[in-house]
Parts: structure tokens; C-alpha cells; sequence
């Protein structure tokens, strides 16, 4: 959805889910040069602030570890200072720290609970600490080789958790959309469009992603073009849309029992020293 010039943006949210736990990590970003790190226990649904930076987090370029004990970003702060860092969420503060001169690349993904692999693609970090305890992979365990930047990551991070891609499709002379999927229960799927490109709408990146319902039955397909995120915990479905967390269920309808989780837009920037 487009905006208008001078319209308030909303904040924009990514959502890194553990894969073995029922642990996640926000990331919030807004105003444009302001972006926290928000805890979100999926069993309670509760919600605890980590901490502000000035400056830029990656999201596609971000993961979290299958158990929620680690998570691993890519950031670019205001004075242009440009890392990679693992640390424990939902703070930023670096166990393992990796500096940068450019931002190209970067960030990374983890392959078990105790390792994790740097997004270095000709560009890399020069090592500043290592106090994790966890090994470091020198590649991917994988097959394909998707674009890269920020769907090099992504993709990856994907398929690892159980999307399916479909197909790439090009939008325009510069703009494509790959789609993904995950069977939601009996009734339908959820379709991820990930948008890559030199165009995009005011308040988005190059990168960005909407999503869709399709329904087994009717094979009717619900367009959700405010889904800024959106993925399966056991068997609801969870998105963000207009700086919120959100729930809801898949009937042969459509989106059933939605729900507010957590609205992050009240949230301002806040000084915290992690407690580690």
C-alpha cells in the first residue's frame, strides 16, 4: 500500500522466530534512524524491550538461534560505523563482534544452536571479539545460490524453515517478486511475496514483502497487502502490520479471531545496558 507525502509512518517490524523454542525477536525500526530490539515469548505472548540503536539493523540479513539463545545482525550506526554482532536477546550488546568497511554483505545465519555462519561474500569482517563460545561456519550448508545482499540471506533462511519457493517474477523493468509458501492447517496456505527492486513505495525499502491466503477449497486467493511480516507458530498465524503484532487463525473463510499482541508504536528511544 502507498502513502502519501508527510503521512506518519508507522513503525516498520521484522520478526526472527526460534525454530525449537517458542522464543522470537523483534526488530522495530522508526523513526528511519532509530531501531530497538524487542523480546516476544510466543507461549505467553509476552514482550520485553532490549535495546535502541542510532543507526540501521538488516532484518533480512538477521537470524535468531533454534533455541532463542543467541541472535546474530548486521547494523550501520549514524556515524557510519558498520558490524556484525551475535549477542543474546533481546539485547544488542556483542558477544561476538565484527567490524566492516562497507555494507555489502554481512550479518549471517546460524546452522544448529551452537554454530553460525558469516555472510562475508568477498567483503570481510575483520574479527574485534569472540566471547560466545559458538563455531563459526566458513560456508553455507546448502544447495542454491540465490541473489545477493539481502535475498542471499533471506532465501536461505527461508527454505531452513520451511517455506517453499515457487517462482520469481518480474514486475516492470527493474522490480521482481518471489513467492514462497507454507501449508497453514487443512483450510489454506500462506504465501510470502518478497518484492526486490529499484521502485518501491514510501516508508519500504528495495526490499520488502506483502502476503496472501490461499484457500484449498474455493481456491480463492486473499490478498494481505499490510503484512509486513507474517509466519506459522504451531497453528496460528502471526504477522506485523502498522507497527503491530499480531494473531490469527485460518478457517475456510478467510482470517478468523485476529488479535493485537503488541503495539510497538508508543515505544520511544530509550538508553539500556544489557544485563550481561
Amino acid at each position: 500500500m502507498s502513502r502519501t507525502i508527510g503521512e506518519k509512518i508507522p513503525a516498520r517490524l521484522h520478526v526472527l522466530l526460534a525454530q525449537k523454542s517458542t522464543q522470537a525477536l523483534i526488530i522495530r525500526r522508526g523513526p528511519s534512524k532509530r531501531v530497538a530490539s524487542i523480546g516476544w515469548d510466543r507461549k505467553s505472548d509476552t514482550f520485553s524491550i532490549g535495546q535502541w540503536l542510532k543507526g540501521k539493523i538488516y532484518p533480512y540479513r538477521s537470524d535468531i538461534s533454534p533455541d532463542g539463545a543467541y541472535w546474530i545482525y548486521f547494523a550501520k550506526s549514524v556515524k557510519n560505523q558498520i558490524w556484525t554482532a551475535v549477542a543474546k536477546p533481546p539485547y544488542l550488546k556483542a558477544l561476538d563482534f565484527y567490524t566492516k568497511e562497507c555494507s555489502w554483505n554481512g550479518g549471517g545465519l546460524f546452522s544448529s544452536t551452537r554454530s553460525y555462519w558469516l555472510n562475508d561474500g568477498g567483503t570481510l569482517h575483520k574479527s574485534e571479539r569472540l566471547n560466545s563460545g559458538l563455531t563459526i561456519l566458513s560456508q553455507w550448508n546448502s544447495e542454491p545460490n540465490w541473489q545477493g545482499e539481502c535475498p542471499h540471506v533471506y532465501f536461505y533462511r527461508l527454505a531452513r524453515d520451511g517455506w517453499t519457493r515457487h517462482e520469481s517474477e518480474q514486475v516492470g523493468k527493474h522490480n521482481y517478486i518471489t513467492r514462497f509458501y507454507k501449508n497453514v492447517n487443512k483450510h489454506g496456505q500462506l504465501w510470502k511475496l518478497f518484492h526486490s527492486g529499484l521502485y518501491h513505495h514510501i516508508g519500504k525499502g528495495c526490499y520488502f514483502e506483502s502476503h496472501a491466503l490461499y484457500i484449498f477449497n474455493s481456491k480463492n486467493k486473499i490478498e494481505l497487502p499490510n503484512m509486513e511480516w507474517a509466519d506459522i507458530d504451531k497453528n496460528r498465524i502471526v504477522w506485523a502490520e502498522n507497527g503491530m503484532i499480531k494473531s490469527g487463525d485460518l478457517s475456510k473463510e478467510g482470517l478468523v479471531n485476529q488479535k493485537i499482541l503488541f503495539d510497538t508504536n508508543p515505544l520511544v528511544f530509550t538508553e539500556l545496558i544489557a544485563p550481561y
